[in-house]
């Protein structure tokens, strides 16, 4: 028998999980039958989970024990198992939401009109709610869901008076909408300059034209305050005013967002300075800087896992680019502690390596890349192209053209690569070998022919563009002039 989809689950489950999993189904309010209890028992005890394929007759056999049983019992059995499997992930992550059982258990209470619990879980919601520190699109959500079962219950009681949780209810729903639109929209807004995509923003221009109208109405929400000017920035990238203010608003309103959320606020602005710096505004460099030291500092960097090791080489890269090599240093060995085991070894020797090349020590930047089989393409690739300019910086022929050839090798034969990764750093192969050449023949060849050489392969290098490293390469090429 295939293993079906509840043992592939169940492998991905920790031994906590799969114990409370199991106490779930041996609950008779939960499940009745009797017969499950002793299958998922049976499956827990033996790593049935484990196994490649598993023998049919041999469960069947260990459930019924001598009792008669019809062969496709076994599919009934994983399939009601599969269906109470997917009812106790759901009551998980509703155990994980207070609010939401409480909001549940006011309705219940009103709707029952159960009068001696109403007031105590009136407030309890408004304790959970109020103790809340963070202020973000949810905070207004779950306003806007006290508000209207408190609405529920004053049209249910028909009492002809004013009230004033309708008028709550409405504001609530209003600041709901607006901050998480914004969140959204500003979402879409940064998804169109990374990928090809066409968004439909329909009434956002209006929406933003109200809160622009009325600053009274959003300044003291940072949920939407921030948002709008995220969205400001990334409209009217020219402007550096609304980047300021952002940087302003995050730093002074950070506990009144998740750590993912801010995460992906100040993941906006750092984008936005890539974007002004690629567009040659080198005045960004700083405050992309400031925006790490900012992110380092609150730790929201160590908390993710799965960008963590590229967010450590950007900050690595920008640091050496503004000559903080003191604390870039000091970072290199603060995130070597921090990186998840896998990829640890490529990304400390890489990013220490690069620290070593931007500083001049090139023996020792050169020792490290060659003492590292790096798994990771991109720290391959990244890897082979500092070594190549090591080289050429020191004119070490011979091991200068042995690496162009494995380079090139490495780019054919490496499935993985695309055609686009393959053909930039091909180009800077191509280009870097020239330079080479014309490099060691400055102190003897200072004619018309050699300056004619350095010309065109500038030119060449400029109208190409899909060059890896092609600021570096410019940068040598002008330094070919035999001025000295």
């Amino acid at each position: 028998m295939q293993l079906s989809k509840l043992f592939l689950v169940l492998k991905q489950l920790d031994e906590a999980e799969i114990i409370s999993f199991r106490d779930f189904v041996d609950s008779p309010y939960f499940n009745k039958n009797k017969e499950l209890s002793i299958y998922l028992n049976l499956i827990i005890r033996e790593k049935l989970y484990e196994e490649e394929s598993l023998d049919k007759d041999w469960i069947l056999k260990k459930i019924y024990k001598g009792k008669k049983y019809e062969p496709r019992r076994i599919h009934d059995l994983t399939y009601a198992l599969m269906n109470l499997f997917e009812e106790f992930l759901s009551i998980e992550k509703y155990v994980q939401t207070p609010f939401q059982q409480k909001i549940n258990l006011m309705s219940v209470a009103y709707e029952k009109e159960l009068a001696p619990m109403i007031n105590g879980v009136e407030k309890d919601i408004e304790n959970l709610h109020v103790q809340n520190q963070i202020r973000d699109s949810n905070y207004f959500y779950e306003s806007f869901m006290i508000h209207s079962e408190r609405d529920f219950i004053f049209r249910r009681l028909s009492t002809i008076s004013d009230n004033e949780n309708l008028q709550s209810k409405i504001d609530q729903l209003d600041l709901f909408y607006l901050a998480l639109k914004l969140k959204d929209s500003c979402e879409m807004l940064n998804r169109s300059k990374i990928v090809s995509a066409n968004y439909d923003f329909k009434m956002l221009d209006t929406n933003v034209q109200y809160l622009l109208d009325h600053p009274e109405f959003y300044s003291r929400y940072p949920a939407i305050h921030i948002y709008l000017n995220v969205y400001l920035m990334f409209s009217h990238e020219a402007n550096e005013v609304y980047y300021l203010e952002l940087e302003k608003l995050v730093k002074e309103n950070e506990s009144a967002f998740s750590h993912d959320e801010l995460r992906s606020i100040y993941m906006y602005a750092q984008n936005y300075c890539i974007r002004r710096i690629n567009q040659g505004n080198v005045t960004f460099n700083q405050n992309l800087l400031d925006l790490y030291k900012q992110i380092i500092g609150n730790g929201l960097v160590f908390e993710d896992n799965k960008n963590m090791q590229w967010d450590f080489k950007n900050f690595v890269t920008i640091g050496l680019r503004l000559k903080e090599y003191d604390w870039t240093f000091e970072m290199i060995h603060i995130f070597k502690k921090h990186l998840p085991d896998h990829i640890r070894e490529n990304a400390y020797s890489y990013n220490l390596a690069n620290y070593y090349y931007e500083t001049g020590e090139y023996k020792k930047a050169t020792k490290l890349l060659n003492s590292v089989e790096f798994s990771d393409i991109y720290y391959s690739l990244d890897s082979k192209a500092m070594l190549l300019k090591i080289y050429y910086k020191v004119e070490e022929e011979e091991s200068f053209y042995s690496l162009v050839s494995s380079f090139g090798i490495y780019l054919k034969r490496n499935k993985l690569i695309s055609r686009d990764n393959s053909e930039v750093y091909e180009n800077l192969i191509r280009f870097t070998k020239k330079a080479f050449a014309l490099k060691i023949k400055l102190p003897y060849q200072r004619n018309k022919d050699y300056f004619k050489k350095r010309e065109d392969l500038k030119n060449k290098i400029t109208e190409t563009q899909h060059v890896a490293n092609i600021n570096w390469l410019l940068q040598e090429v002008e330094l070919l002039k035999a001025d000295n």
